[in-house]
């Protein structure tokens, strides 16, 4: 059931420009708007109320799969809560506007597009310290492309539409509170930390099957154990060995700011390839139902 849901879903956010309504950061913001209008998420909320109010969305689908639906319904119900968590409009929209851009030679409106990406929450460890800065159009395009699709792949293999929804929210709500500058966005960062460990490995993993495993494996291994370094900097820097732009490719670099974001989403594209069939491997050994 897993694997269709996830080639169904798939296949239509590929062939169809979703609206807002068909989209998580919707819904998250109002659920966020829900409990601010409330008060009992404000400034002098704790960590552990902010954790409550992210996972109870998914304990209360995942309580309505098990007393409620069935097996089909439960599949028809996975899939469109797949539909709306996974992939992200805008940031499809803004490549595709980064891509005319560089065609163009505005050097200027590509710095701007790769500043709208929106990457908040990754521009500081869960330490505090500096992160993201420095990175290119093209790393930061690999990192929210494993947020919007790799990793609800992985949570929703793992745990169904309440994993994928569970992280789509904390992703969604680590971004709003960082924007906001709000008191829990350390607490927030935290928990997206402890989400993203073992996913961005898996999804990091991937890309050096994908790529160069040679160049890869070591930058991997580094990496793999380490509690000190951001999910961020993990999947960037090993991506960033994966898939090394060829002296050609270099060259037209320096031309068309394109070339680099192209290679690396061709990556992370043949990563998504990578994870749906181990989920098939996995479906037909019967680990997964």
């Amino acid at each position: 059931m897993m694997l269709m849901s996830l080639l169904l879903v798939l296949s239509l956010e590929r062939l169809i420009t979703k609206e807002s309504n068909w989209h998580i950061e919707k819904y998250a913001s109002q659920y966020l708007g829900f409990l601010r209008e409330k008060k009992w998420l404000n400034d002098d909320a704790s960590s552990a109320t902010l954790y409550f109010y992210l996972l109870l969305p998914a304990v209360l689908l995942g309580l309505i799969e098990y007393w409620l639906l069935g097996a089909f319904l439960t599949f028809i119900e996975q899939s469109i809560v797949l539909f709306i968590c996974i992939g992200c409009p805008v940031l499809r929209a803004t490549y595709k506007s980064f891509l005319n851009a560089a065609e163009r030679g505005d050097l200027q409106a590509c710095s701007m597009y790769t500043d709208q990406l929106g990457h908040c929450a990754s521009q500081t460890d869960s330490d505090g310290s500096a992160g993201a800065e420095g990175k290119s159009f093209g790393q930061h395009l690999t990192w929210l492309n494993y947020q919007h699709y790799a990793a609800v792949m992985l949570w929703f293999i793992a745990f169904g539409a309440p994993g994928a929804l569970f992280y789509s929210i904390s992703r969604s709500a680590t971004e709003a509170l960082c924007d906001a500058n709000h008191p829990l966005r350390a607490a927030a960062g935290r928990l997206m930390f402890a989400l993203d460990y073992i996913p961005v490995r898996v999804t990091a993993f991937g890309m050096l099957m994908m790529g160069h495993f040679s160049r890869a494996l070591p930058e991997w291994i580094k990496h793999a154990l380490k509690f000190d370094v951001s999910a961020y900097d993990v999947l960037t820097r090993i991506s960033a060995k994966a898939e090394v732009l060829t002296p050609d490719e270099q060259q037209r670099q320096t031309e068309n700011a394109a070339v680099e974001p192209k290679v690396l989403v061709k990556l992370a594209k043949r990563n998504v390839i990578f994870l749906l069939v181990i989920t098939s491997a996995l479906t037909l050994i019967g680990s997964l139902a």
